[in-house]
């Protein structure tokens, strides 16, 4: 059955808690050009900081419940990813029921040149810093350059004219034509026709037991490695699962060039949850490089970055990256869009173009 979304109704102007965010500004400006710059900056870092103020804002801009706003407050849909998880529910972000639109879409909180990183562990993280890294991967050698694999391959999307199937709860099919393993198909395509010799590990390691998926994949991913030690490029391929309180999929979407598509979203592991990861900050140096170009190229394709205190097998590899492609209420065409603008993208940035 196919999802219709109900327009969101908005009011024209600038509403009170813009005006109000205004007046403080200005209000900490003048303040410090008479000599309180550093109390001012901590002010205004506070602020940015408090959560409750933006949703609330939110709020009163939009005319909503804060319940009802939180769901046009960027998230992470990956709040529940855990390697521990022992079934897909236990995996689902849940976003509140709204009366006036019962299947809304999530916005990026992103812009063409601005990376926002949703933090999730105890590091101060420095974007400016992860930039000007310049953190680069180049194609060379002979050999595999890249590796693509899937944790959780029996992810997949809802169910449509061009790829019907039957999915068992929370759209998961082992059928490799329509989960998330049918992207990795396609991501493969992509670099292998930009020269860039790619494996890609189609293994379904979620099912029949969910429990230890990133165990599975992670022996996967070294018996690659061991065989191919040419790759220099790890890729988990998922899709995000975010549902409403009574259980209804959201989708992430965006319109790029007059097509609909799935957003995408980076996830990556750090050693903040006690495990050995010492390429961490490398990962996310050329992730932020990555997320900034597609920014810059596709403005909306790209959902903030989450740094999470779980590695997720990114140890393996300084560049590794966990990418969540669209989400359970995206189709498997909207996946297939989106992944093909990031994979031309990465191509061009391993070759160097």
């Amino acid at each position: 059955m196919r999802r219709h979304r109900k327009p969101i109704r908005r009011r024209r102007g600038i509403g009170l808690p813009a005006a109000v965010t205004l007046c403080i500004a200005a209000s900490l400006l003048l303040f410090s050009r008479m000599g309180g710059e550093s109390t001012a900056q901590q002010a205004l870092t506070r602020l940015a900081g408090n959560g409750d103020f933006i949703l609330r804002a939110v709020s009163l801009e939009l005319g909503l419940s804060p319940d009802q706003a939180a769901v046009f407050v960027p998230r992470t849909a990956a709040s529940a990813l855990s390697e521990d998880a022992d079934s897909p529910l236990a995996e689902s972000t849940y976003i509140p029921q709204t009366e006036d639109n019962d299947n809304p879409v999530l916005d990026a909180a992103d812009k063409a040149a601005t990376i926002t990183i949703n933090n999730e562990t105890s590091y101060a993280v420095d974007v400016a810093a992860c930039l000007a890294s310049n953190a680069a991967i180049h194609v060379s050698g002979d050999g595999p350059q890249v590796l693509i694999v899937h944790t959780h391959g029996s992810e997949s999307y809802t169910p449509d004219a061009a790829f019907p199937y039957t999915p068992t709860e929370n759209e998961r099919t082992t059928d490799t034509r329509y989960n998330v393993v049918r992207v990795g198909d396609e991501l493969q395509s992509i670099l292998q026709d930009n020269g860039i010799e790619t494996v890609h590990i189609r293994d379904i390691f979620d099912s029949p037991a969910y429990s230890g998926s990133y165990d599975r994949s992670l022996a996967a991913i070294e018996q690659a490695i061991d065989q191919y030690p040419s790759i220099q490029i790890v890729i988990d391929l998922h899709r995000a699962s975010i549902l409403t309180d009574d259980g209804q999929a959201y989708k992430t979407s965006c319109t790029i060039n007059g097509e609909e598509m799935a957003q995408l979203m980076f996830v990556v592991g750090t050693d903040d949850g006690g495990l050995t990861h010492p390429n961490w900050q490398d990962n996310l140096n050329y992730v932020t490089g990555l997320q900034y170009k597609l920014n810059r190229a596709y403005p909306g394709l790209m959902r903030p970055v989450n740094l999470r205190t779980q590695r997720f097998n990114q140890h393996v590899r300084a560049g590794s990256m966990l990418i969540e492609v669209g989400s359970s209420g995206n189709t498997m065409p909207e996946a297939l869009a989106a992944i093909r603008l990031f994979g031309q993208t990465l191509a061009d940035d391993l070759n160097g173009v």
